[in-house]
């Protein structure tokens, strides 16, 4: 009987690890002092990242991290009162009569780019600008 539970307690001390889905402690030493009160964060690890998800004053995020803990890329849901007064004017001047719905802010090395879905009465509308305020391309959908 000890020899099982030696080998169960063996097994399961090399397997949870395996599962465990907290980062290095560099990784996580990084986040902790970019982001100071996240809320529910959860932490999945993949074969060249880390991919964290939580939510910072009130705005859901999801961040990814390399093994070394370089930013490789984020994703922010907001409302309108997020944006920058650059995206918001340009919305303003070109949909004055749509209302923002949510914004998906995407961010990599090299760029900004906002996502953000617009309504009126009768249809969606998903415009894409860049960081710099211009719009770069619209969908629009019927609503159901």
């Amino acid at each position: 009987m000890k020899k099982i539970f030696l080998a169960v307690s063996c097994f399961l001390m090399l397997v949870i690890p395996a599962f465990s889905n907290t980062p290095n402690e560099k990784v996580l030493k990084i986040f902790q002092a970019t982001f100071l009160t996240p809320e529910q964060v959860k932490w999945s690890e993949y074969e060249n990242y880390y991919d964290v998800s939580f939510i910072q004053s009130g705005i859901r995020s999801r961040v990814k991290y390399d093994k070394e803990g370089n930013f490789l890329s984020s994703m922010r849901y907001y409302g309108e009162e997020h944006l920058p007064i650059n995206v918001v004017s340009e919305l303003k001047k070109k949909y004055a009569d749509k209302k923002v719905f949510g914004v998906t802010e995407i961010t990599n090395e090299d760029e900004v780019t906002y996502y953000v879905k617009l309504e009126d009465a009768k249809r969606w509308y998903t415009v894409k600008i860049s960081g710099n305020g211009h719009i770069l391309s619209t969908e629009k959908f019927w609503k159901a």
